[in-house]
């Protein structure tokens, strides 16, 4: 029985085991150093009070007993990987092997190391454990203003360092939460200013430009003061000192400027670019081992003519299905097919009942987005939550 070890159980790591598990062949081992699988793309939400702590994640565990004793899931945290003799250490080098492996790791927030203070002063919000301290923050404050006169007319600020799709969903999705708080309590209190920096002369650099106008557009709207063409030269301690002397003090900084890698593979000593992605060829195996697979985030992914395809979860997705296909084919003697992978549309939360949907041969704006969104994730985590019920009724069973 071949075996297969999937690292990461993030968006690509749960494609490539849902993939996969139907085989009986087989035996999967996914290892990820949180028993859970944070649904990122609704991070914001989380924060804002709109979605449930317990609807944030699935639960890795149960998700793998659903499928049968040949899958298994490991909570441990990786050391590092032999490449040469198909082996992982983890935990004071307790040792797994494996036949075919599946790098998932993720990445990080890429904190600039020429910005001073940046990784020190500031939070990201990638994992699940930067959403809830940022939930948490904003809840607090929140309650000292109701309980505390003296803390009610006090203004206090958010700084959100980069305006990309990250950085814009979090700016109205708080601005939103806010603003609807105070209507709801009526509150005569100071106000939550949240200052998002965007080193372009726009939010959302790089999209169309209708999309690029109508977030903007929605941003001021809420409330949200955007800092267009500016840049973070330094961070102090409760301030952003930005170029040409200017400087935002705050409460809270976010950085959203960028991702790295997770940290996992600097110690791999493969080939990787300057943001510590693996370098794969156009079947997403690394180039020396073929019975290895790099995806999603952790990989350098490009597109049929080579241009680098962006980091989302929906690129994650559709690696992690390429390369459960290709080890199937590889199973079956049979050879590996080449990744086509392209985005075929992106959601932009813009806080409330309101986002962009961008089909490119057709966008959605406001509530119709909004729904659209809403949809479209919950195609994606109904069907594992509803396994995860299967998980626990086995697991349930197993221990009466």
């Amino acid at each position: 029985m071949k075996k297969i070890v999937i690292i990461g159980g993030g968006y690509g790591g749960v494609s490539t085991l849902r993939r996969l598990a139907g085989r009986k062949d087989i035996s999967i081992t996914l290892i990820d150093q949180h028993p859970y699988h944070f649904l990122q793309t609704e991070g914001y939400e989380l924060v804002a009070g709109t979605l449930p702590f317990d609807q944030s994640f699935v639960n890795l565990h149960t998700l793998c007993s659903s499928y049968g004793e040949h899958v298994t899931f490991l909570h441990a945290k990786v050391d590092s990987i032999e490449v040469d003799e198909g082996k992982i250490y983890y935990h004071d080098r307790h040792e797994l092997v494996y036949d075919f492996l599946i790098i998932a790791a993720g990445s990080v927030t890429r904190f600039i190391s020429s910005i001073e203070g940046l990784r020190s002063c500031s939070h990201g919000v990638k994992s699940l454990t930067g959403a809830f301290r940022m939930k948490q923050f904003f809840e607090n404050e929140l309650f000292l203003r109701l309980e505390n006169d003296k803390h009610a007319k006090e203004h206090y600020s958010v700084v959100i360092g980069g305006a990309g799709l990250s950085g814009v969903e979090i700016a109205a999705q708080m601005q939103h939460y806010f603003n609807r708080y105070y209507k709801s309590n009526t509150l005569a209190c100071a106000t939550l200013q949240i200052h998002l920096i965007a080193g372009g002369h726009s939010v959302l650099k790089g999209m169309h430009t209708k999309i690029m106008a109508k977030a903007e557009e929605r941003l001021n709207d809420l409330g949200v003061i955007i800092h267009k063409g500016a840049h973070i030269e330094s961070v102090e301690p409760h301030c952003a000192c930005l170029e040409g002397g200017k400087k935002l003090d705050f409460d809270f900084m976010i950085f959203t400027g960028g991702i790295m890698a997770s940290p996992l593979i600097a110690n791999l000593h493969l080939d990787t670019n300057k943001l510590g992605q693996i370098i794969v060829n156009k079947y997403l195996q690394l180039p020396d081992h073929p019975e290895i697979f790099a995806i999603g985030d952790v990989a350098e992914i490009r597109d049929g003519r080579g241009k680098l395809i962006p980091d989302t979860a929906q690129v994650a997705i559709k690696s992690g299905q390429c390369a459960a296909e290709n080890i199937r084919c590889l199973l079956e003697g049979k050879s590996p097919k080449e990744a086509k992978i392209s985005i075929k549309g992106l959601a932009i939360a813009l806080g409330g009942r309101y986002a962009i949907i961008d089909l490119k041969w057709i966008r959605i704006y406001g509530i119709v987005g909004y729904f659209t969104k809403q949809l479209v994730e919950s195609l994606y985590k109904w069907p594992l939550w509803l396994r995860c019920r299967i998980g626990f009724q086995k697991t349930r069973s197993c221990q009466i």
